[in-house]
């Protein structure tokens, strides 16, 4: 300013104050001359805009969350025409090797191949169901439940047994509220839920640790204004930690883009993990939360909605025995 004598306008400075809070300040500065027209001093004025950085970040955090929102949906829908169009493929690859295995002897060579064109169908049709609950078109009913029952049954099931067989050094712990409130929502999503995010947690792990799941009633006492979808009330509060890696800040907001992944593709997953989480929790009208510390550990809270309602009870297998019948065919009238 002083070699040109042009008013330098808009100068930003991210100033600390004593108390240690941030504020930001724009500055204007013009040069002074004397009577014989010399440079003799500095004029500037000062202002806090502090608020309207403020503003402008909100701005920005809004667009950010409105183009994500956009692009889930772009890729949801998607998601949606490829399953349903492969789900009428998968109906006769699911479905007529049952039909066979029924009329084949024990004893039959081609028994073995249908069983694992049958067992191929299903998990093909397990992948179309991820993709339904990514379109967020998966959940078609919903039940009370007991998020408790769910997670003590999940862990002894033969599907979590396998999962866990491939991480030996990994255990878990739980800590589950025997006051839990029930929730409102579908059993098979909220075991999709527990079985991605403790896949992920055991996977952060390579040298071994400790994944926490624990349960507790929550209550949030003000809605907050950026979280329009987290609203006042009760809630059931789920967490999975673990002892991992962790996750750089770089890529924490980007976890529950579809197919982002930081893992070997075709060894570690497609990277729709996340996204089918949080197709879940949103389902459920639910929020999820991410903390994490690189070499530290990652912990996933869930937050879904509370009911007072008792949880349904689960059929008794011998009243679903007065269903099956005692050997009686259906036959199609003929034309």
């Amino acid at each position: 300013m002083f070699r040109t004598g042009i008013p330098a306008k808009a100068l930003d400075w991210k100033l600390s104050r004593k108390d240690g809070a941030q504020c930001y300040i724009e500055a204007s500065v013009t040069l002074i001359k004397d009577n014989n027209d010399l440079a003799c001093g500095f004029r500037g004025i000062c202002r806090d805009i502090t608020q309207r950085v403020a503003s402008e970040l909100e701005k920005q955090k809004m667009m950010d969350r409105l183009r994500q929102a956009q692009k889930m949906e772009a890729i949801g829908t998607l998601a949606g025409g490829v399953a349903h169009d492969l789900n009428n493929i998968l109906s006769g690859i699911v479905s007529y090797p049952d039909l066979l295995l029924m009329k084949l002897p024990a004893d039959s060579p081609i028994r073995n191949p249908l069983e694992t064109i049958k067992k191929s169908g299903e998990r093909a049709a397990a992948i179309v169901q991820d993709l339904l609950t990514l379109a967020r078109k998966g959940m078609n009913s919903r039940e009370i439940l007991s998020l408790n029952a769910i997670i003590t049954d999940h862990l002894k099931s033969p599907e979590h047994h396998y999962q866990m067989a491939a991480h030996p050094r990994v255990s878990i712990k739980t800590a589950l509220d025997s006051h839990l409130l029930t929730i409102s929502g579908s059993s098979i999503h909220m075991v999709k839920i527990l079985m991605n995010v403790i896949s992920n947690a055991a996977e952060a792990m390579p040298e071994g640790g400790e994944i926490l799941i624990s349960t507790e009633n929550f209550y949030m006492d003000d809605p907050l204004p950026d979280l329009p979808s987290f609203k006042k009330g009760e809630y059931v509060l789920l967490k999975i930690k673990d002892q991992g890696i962790g996750i750089p800040d770089a890529d924490k907001e980007r976890i529950f883009e579809p197919f982002y992944t930081k893992k070997v593709m075709g060894r570690s997953g497609t990277g729709l993990r996340m996204a089918l989480v949080w197709g879940a929790v949103r389902d459920h009208d639910g929020h999820i939360d991410v903390q994490s510390t690189p070499g530290k550990g990652t912990t996933i809270s869930v937050y879904l909605p509370a009911s007072r309602m008792p949880a349904a009870r689960i059929p008794d297998d011998s009243i679903l025995n007065g269903f099956t019948g005692k050997g009686e065919t259906v036959k199609s009238p003929t034309c």
